[in-house]
């Protein structure tokens, strides 16, 4: 893997950003948990979110660079969703960020996998790169949105909670359709080649 992103990592990121925002989208729409749950000034809701499926692609071929840009530019479609539609700026913002930390650091992770292990050590990978981004979730659900919106803080863990034990659900979930990708050698040759 490169230290730097160059022309085809660039073109790599940019679609696997455009799929995790297709799959953002999809998922969100086709399978609401919560879709409205107003808490004053702003709204949560809860819904399937598959896009980090095109960030782990991403950093596994591609590295920490490439995996955190796409966690950024794929989180769009969820941080509108989730955030700027409900009126929550918080989340908003920090949901791209969030999904980028996801990609930094599932780059450093699946590095030192060294393409070995099988699928459950993909699962694990998948659910300790989600660590900073549920760290991040809960700073800002317990220390940003209530003095912002007046949100009580017990209201405030009680969603981040939520959201996070979903979100590790949904690791395992990608994980499992990760390791059934890259057990295929087509796909592993197409993403490879971008990096060759």
């Amino acid at each position: 893997m490169q230290p730097h992103i160059g022309s085809k990592g660039l073109v790599f990121a940019a679609m696997m950003a455009a799929l995790g925002n297709v799959l953002s989208f999809l998922s969100v729409q086709l399978a609401p948990i919560a879709p409205n749950i107003p808490l004053g000034p702003v709204s949560v809701s809860l819904a399937l979110d598959l896009s980090h499926l095109a960030t782990f692609i991403a950093s596994l071929f591609g590295g920490p660079l490439v995996g955190g840009l796409t966690g950024l530019v794929g989180g769009l479609v969820a941080a509108f969703e989730f955030g700027f539609s409900k009126g929550n700026i918080v989340t908003g913002i920090g949901l791209p960020l969030g999904k980028a930390m996801t990609g930094v650091a599932a780059g450093y992770v699946f590095r030192r996998l060294h393409g070995e292990g099988g699928a459950g050590r993909l699962v694990a990978s998948t659910v300790v790169s989600y660590v900073p981004e549920a760290l991040l979730t809960f700073a800002l659900f317990i220390y940003v949105l209530p003095p912002l919106t007046g949100m009580p803080v017990a209201v405030a863990t009680a969603v981040a909670v939520q959201i996070v034990v979903k979100a590790f659900a949904e690791m395992v979930i990608l994980g499992l359709i990760l390791a059934g990708l890259v057990s295929n050698m087509a796909f592993r040759t197409y993403a490879m080649g971008y990096f060759q």
